[in-house]
């Protein structure tokens, strides 16, 4: 699971996807050409997306291996092999893609239906209070250890001086906090407090979403996340009987600063990608092409480079990403409304196209934007 963000995508309120699988497609070089990648955000937050799989690269085990097809790559072969990719994107487009189809291996990830399918998540902000108060009365629980008492077991004392309370929040906010696993809790004086996923009570998840589509509250097409919330808002005599229906339970830590991702490192908004751990390599390079929502109403083509630095519980099978968006409102409507079909690319340099790529090198000198 991702280390701190929980969520798993916001998809995850809606369904599971258990037994997925799919497939790795390798492309021929003149596929590759054809492909005509552009990517639609800046090089400055690729660099710092890149950076930080690079920083991961440094720190793990000499040892390990991370599987293309194949082929295994050392975590310096990793590093040379985004250094690299660094060089060839400074150059003029045309030249970029030859350089792209003749020195990258690309593998098209599909899923069942020969594409890919995207949901986003993000880290919300979340108003919080010391004490209970009003709409504020739903405590955020700190670890108490090994339970298996549910959610409902929980929400009526089961773990009373056995779980610390780190703040209270609106309900209908905590539940989706437990669903993103992370967030910032900002409190009346402006003392804000990062909180992050610290464990859960092992019981089975089940979506919320799903069950109200089985009502007929909603369709597939027009449930969201922002559906659920003005539905329970408009119904708040729902709350309990709905939030009860999934059993599972996460409780939080306090964060000295934003949780990260499966790396260990801080995730950049709109670059970071979640996929199944245990098919993808981590930290390494993928291009995604997909729409996302700018507001309620309008939608944008989405053709970026990303960085695979994340995963979760829903993210399974090949075809299948969730993208980070940040925190704040604008992230909270893109990771709430995405649910969307795509195309979702591997690339990894050629092993022959690494001789002579010094790792501990600066390869660009486009400045890093800061979080």
């Amino acid at each position: 699971m991702k280390r701190w963000v929980l969520g798993m995508g916001v998809w995850f309120l809606f369904a599971t996807n258990v037994g997925a699988q799919g497939t790795l497609v390798p492309l021929t070089a003149a596929q590759v050409e054809q492909l005509q990648w552009q990517d639609d955000d800046t090089l400055a937050t690729l660099n710092q997306a890149i950076q930080r799989s690079l920083n991961y690269y440094q720190r793990v085990q000499p040892g390990t291996r991370f599987t293309y097809g194949e082929e295994q790559y050392s975590p310096q072969e990793m590093q040379a092999s985004l250094r690299l990719f660094q060089r060839v994107m400074s150059l003029p487009l045309a030249q970029r893609r030859r350089a792209l189809a003749q020195k990258f291996t690309v593998f098209a990830s599909q899923n069942e239906q020969g594409a890919a399918f995207f949901t986003g998540y993000y880290q919300p902000e979340i108003p919080a209070r010391r004490q209970p108060q009003g709409m504020w009365n739903t405590p955020v629980h700190g670890y108490p250890g090994v339970t298996q008492a549910s959610r409902t077991d929980i929400q009526q004392g089961a773990l009373a001086g056995q779980a610390p309370v780190l703040a209270y929040l609106d309900p209908i906010e905590h539940f989706f906090l437990q669903v993103q696993g992370s967030g910032l809790l900002v409190f009346p004086d402006g003392r804000r407090q990062w909180v992050g996923f610290a464990g859960h009570n092992h019981q089975p998840y089940r979506s919320i979403g799903k069950l109200l589509v089985q009502e007929g509250v909603f369709t597939p097409e027009t449930v969201s996340m922002p559906a659920i919330k003005a539905y329970l808002r408009q119904n708040p005599q729902e709350m309990p009987r709905v939030f009860a229906h999934n059993p599972r339970y996460v409780f939080f830590a306090p964060k000295s600063q934003a949780p990260g991702g499966s790396l260990g490192q801080p995730l950049t908004a709109g670059r970071s990608l979640a996929m199944d751990q245990h098919l993808i390599p981590k930290g390494g390079l993928a291009f995604v092409t997909t729409t996302y929502p700018v507001t309620a109403q309008s939608w944008r083509p989405l053709t970026r480079f990303m960085l695979v630095q994340d995963t979760g519980s829903a993210i399974v099978g090949h075809g299948r990403g969730d993208i980070f968006w940040g925190r704040g409102a604008t992230a909270e409507l893109r990771a709430g409304l995405m649910k969307q079909p795509g195309q979702l690319w591997l690339l990894v340099a050629k092993k022959s196209a690494l001789v002579g790529i010094n790792v501990s090198q600066a390869a660009v000198s486009l400045p890093i934007v800061s979080d």
